[in-house]
């Protein structure tokens, strides 16, 4: 079987993956991305969006931290968490 040399050569880095799928005829992208090999650039990239994306979420103040659900009665949050008498 001889497969296409398209996905495996120097890919053009403004070419969307999804424009190789779509030449390759493959139904899902996990299957093109089987065989091409990602620019170094794009592994830096992607890895620096990732850790800036985590340091914004740790930075964000949640708003919700210490408030029970209004469904819960004080009363039994108060006892589950030994602060009141059985």
């Amino acid at each position: 079987m001889v497969r296409n040399p398209l996905p495996t050569s120097s890919r053009d880095p403004g070419m969307p993956l999804t424009d190789v799928q779509w030449v390759l005829g493959h139904a899902l992208l996990s299957t093109t991305q089987i065989y091409t090999t990602p620019l170094p650039q794009d592994v830096i990239t992607g890895v620096l969006a990732h850790h800036a994306r985590r340091a914004n979420r740790a930075a964000q103040p949640s708003s919700d931290v210490g408030v029970p659900m209004a469904s819960y009665r004080p009363e039994t949050l108060n006892i589950l968490f030994g602060e009141g008498t059985v």
